[in-house]
């Protein structure tokens, strides 16, 4: 029965000098497990059953193909920009 009554006195005060280690612990595994059960449902709903069904094409129109080719690349000269049309320079008096 002594021996009984030093083990739960030692289990007591072990747990009076741990508490917030313990506490720590437990909030973090439970944490740990809600992360992972989440993580397991998003795997879930992203499978492939969750593909769109919406009607989006991915074809282009000719006006569109036609703008395209119109692009100029980088290494090809711009055209110089004009601003003395309708522009003013609001630093100058």
């Amino acid at each position: 029965m002594k021996e009984l009554k030093i083990n739960k006195q030692l289990l007591i005060s072990s747990f009076k000098r741990y508490h917030l280690v313990l506490f720590v612990v437990v909030v973090v595994l439970l944490l740990s497990v809600a992360i992972l059960l989440l993580n397991g449902i998003v795997g879930k709903a992203s499978g492939d059953d969750a593909t769109p069904t919406g009607g989006a094409t991915s074809n282009f129109d000719q006006e569109t193909i036609d703008r395209i080719k119109e692009l100029k690349t980088s290494n090809q000269p711009s055209t110089p920009l004009d601003l003395s049309q309708g522009r003013y320079n609001p630093f100058s008096e």
